[in-house]
């Protein structure tokens, strides 16, 4: 491919996408990078109002780059097969189609399991950050199949296939979609439909979540972590939003089935 051509591959123009999550920094960088690329986005949590005033935020950008694709924000709780159907159908009226479905549903649960009430927290966390993801790419195949193309992305945390304390419910929960990943791929590559999952680094979200009912700063809760991990690096959430937008480009075309960590080499050192 000539060089020049190679930033037109990264422009997706008029493409649809789905994420949902939190409005937090990662999910955040990961809305404007694709807007700016053109894309079209629908961002959807439970918790509208922030979230909306971020759509806001993003359409205010497009009346200064028309280039920019549009956003709008839905709410839903995703944990219900009847809120899931009416986000995709309200997500599809709103731009014509999906095209790219991203999973930012990562929650943390932190308490450790000998704790006796871990085990009432089961059914909820799995109900997010498993259940959730799972009923979503079952709506949205039947749009990604119908244009025999299409990307999923899973984000999840790099240190809970780690192993980080007491988080034994995140692990349990979210790392599973990596053997997902791998195994839906092989059932949807006739359908140029390509899986992937990205394992993200150390943020100031994870960090503060680790200390909950605590007021630390972000520098005190990352000088605790680096005593079990004194690899650990901050990873800026433009880095975790530069792979998504190359995983749902054209140049991500070749990439599926993989777990791909953007973690500042964390979970190989």
């Amino acid at each position: 491919m000539p060089i020049e051509n190679t930033e037109i591959t990264f422009k997706l123009q008029d493409r649809t996408a789905i994420l949902t999550g939190p409005c937090n920094s990662v999910n955040q960088s990961i809305a404007m990078k694709l807007t700016q690329m053109g894309v079209n986005i629908a961002l959807i949590d439970r918790n509208i109002e922030k979230t909306k005033r971020f759509a806001d935020q993003l359409m205010d950008a497009r009346e200064v780059q028309e280039r920019y694709g549009r956003a709008v924000a839905v709410q839903a709780d995703l944990s219900k097969l009847h809120h899931v159907q009416d986000a995709i159908t309200r997500a599809t009226e709103s731009f014509g189609g999906i095209d790219i479905y991203i999973d930012g549903l990562m929650t943390t649960e932190v308490k450790k399991f000998k704790d006796p009430a871990v085990l009432d927290d089961v059914e909820r966390v799995i109900d997010v950050n498993l259940r959730s993801p799972l009923m979503m790419t079952q709506a949205v195949l039947r749009f990604l199949e119908g244009r025999k193309r299409g990307r999923i992305i899973y984000l999840m945390h790099d240190l809970g296939r780690m192993g980080l304390a007491n988080n034994s419910l995140l692990a349990i929960s979210r790392s599973g979609l990596s053997s997902f990943a791998r195994t839906l791929s092989r059932e949807l590559a006739e359908n140029n439909i390509t899986v992937n999952c990205i394992a993200t680094g150390v943020t100031e979200e994870l960090l503060l979540a680790q200390h909950p009912g605590e007021t630390v700063t972000v520098q005190e809760a990352f000088s605790r972590m680096q005593k079990t991990f004194p690899q650990a690096t901050m990873t800026e959430p433009e880095k975790i939003a530069n792979m998504v937008a190359f995983l749902a480009s054209p140049l991500g075309a070749g990439v599926t089935g993989q777990t791909i960590a953007v973690s500042q080499g964390l979970s190989f050192n």
